[in-house]
């Protein structure tokens, strides 16, 4: 393809970060539900620890579940006026609506299980909704190689930014207010009903809402076999299993970070503090390894940024075992760097992939390989809690008492050597990886001459016989 009719797809950058914008609403749902709601329900709302927990294992299993449903009427059913858009608007009354009642609960009265449950799952009915749509709509904006993992780039620093806001939200409405624990949620639901509809608003007036290969009237519906059938490619399961392991990977750091902190740092304050350094840092590193993906491929790309997670997790071994706090800051900072770049290239992976399967089978299927990356994902997260937590109890550990020196090295294997083992398995996974972008290249080229083609035939003249 030529620089010129490459340069015709780049996005300018008021409608790039229009689109990117949404992600800080996304991102306004999946910090507070995680963070901040189950304590909340669980202490001043009566609940107890078990019944909570039972609610929320509910309602991520209903979210996996949607995940695939989402994702197929997102692809298969079309506004008029556009492919993604009204799924996008369809889900502004359900996070809206619910958060007034899921983020502000009757102060000072018993929060019932029932309501909560119903809550989770309108919430993340159109969670599912937004993000997946949202996703597929990247997909939809530009069919270049490198522009695709620039825009999904962009994303994931906008998510980044999106969690430094929430994470600080308390803190910067507190210098004015005096917050309890119901106030901060409160806050959180409050900025959740502002932005969503502004950001909506905002993408909606800048950027369009049209399919980089025209929409052909002709071109088949997705059905169950068809559905099947596209999950039949090799280089998607590649694709889905590192979104796995990175989930896996991220998940455990997460997941132990606070015990590592406490238990072997000895911090007993600031901890909130550091992971604000990661996300900063998370931010800068992603237009460094976006840069590494135009000069090479994307698969080496991201095998590289595993590579150099695996590095940063096994320096902080000796770090954590005879360094120093300002060390460990130093390296959670470095280790911040790689943080949002897998999921940025791996989007753009999946983006190529819907290029491929609509040459294959003539249907575009972004929404729902985008809504199984989802499910990837979570599915990844919650298995690292699993895991994490399976080989602490396997140790000895008790939560309670982090700091105790008898399981201290296990905490530290458990926090650094499991995801070097991951981030090693996602570097294997992606060798050989065959959707170049060479490959790419002949995909939207074989596109473009088939829709040229059909609108060819459709504006032929019919003569009679």
């Amino acid at each position: 393809m030529s620089a010129p009719a490459k340069k015709r797809f780049r996005l300018p950058l008021h409608q790039l970060l229009a689109y990117c914008s949404l992600t800080i609403p996304i991102t306004a749902v999946g910090m507070p539900v995680t963070t901040y709601l189950p304590p909340l329900y669980a202490g001043q709302g009566g609940l107890g620890l078990a019944t909570i927990g039972f609610i929320f294992m509910i309602a991520r299993i209903w979210d996996v579940i949607t995940d695939p449903i989402v994702g197929v009427l997102v692809d298969r059913f079309q506004w008029r006026h556009g492919r993604r858009k009204f799924w996008i608007a369809l889900s502004v009354p359900l996070l809206c609506v619910t958060a007034f009642f899921l983020f502000m609960p009757a102060r000072g009265e018993p929060a019932s299980a029932g309501a909560l449950l119903f809550q989770l799952l309108v919430l993340y009915t159109g969670w599912t909704f937004l993000q997946t749509t949202h996703q597929a709509w990247g997909a939809d904006l530009t069919p270049d190689y490198d522009e695709r993992s620039k825009l999904f780039g962009y994303r994931e620093m906008m998510s980044a930014g999106g969690t430094l806001l929430i994470l600080s939200l308390p803190a910067l409405l507190g210098a004015w207010f005096s917050f309890d624990a119901y106030g901060e949620v409160a806050s959180m639901g409050w900025f959740l009903a502002l932005v969503l509809p502004l950001t909506i608003l905002i993408a909606f007036s800048l950027v369009p809402d049209k399919s980089i290969t025209p929409v052909i009237a002709d071109r088949p519906k997705m059905t169950l076999s068809q559905i099947l059938s596209g999950m039949k490619e090799r280089a998607i399961w590649r694709i889905l299993a590192v979104e796995i392991c990175v989930g896996i990977g991220v998940g455990i750091t997460a997941s132990t970070f606070l015990f590592i902190a406490r238990g072997v740092m000895g911090m007993e304050r600031g901890a909130s503090s550091i992971l604000l350094i990661f996300f900063i840092f998370s931010i800068v590193g992603i237009p460094l390894w976006l840069w590494v993906s135009r000069r090479l491929e994307k698969h080496i790309a991201l095998q590289i940024v595993c590579l150099y997670s695996l590095v940063c997790n096994l320096a902080l071994i000796p770090v954590l075992i005879w360094g120093s706090l300002w060390q460990f800051i130093a390296l959670v900072a470095l280790l911040g760097l790689s943080f949002g770049a897998p999921q940025a290239l791996l989007r753009a992976m999946i983006a190529d992939q819907v290029d491929r399967e609509e040459v294959r089978t003539n249907i575009n299927k972004a929404g729902f390989y985008f809504a199984f990356m989802g499910t990837s994902y979570k599915i990844g997260q919650a298995a690292a809690i699993g895991v994490s937590f399976l080989l602490l109890a396997l140790i000895g550990f008790n939560p309670e008492v982090p700091e105790n020196p008898d399981h201290r090295m296990g905490l530290i294997m458990v926090f650094t050597l499991v995801p070097v083992v991951i981030f090693g398995l996602c570097i294997l996974i992606c060798r050989n990886y065959p959707l170049t972008r060479d490959v790419q290249a002949k995909d939207r080229e074989t596109l473009r001459a088939r829709a040229a083609l059909k609108d060819g035939e459709a504006e032929a003249p019919v003569t009679a016989g």
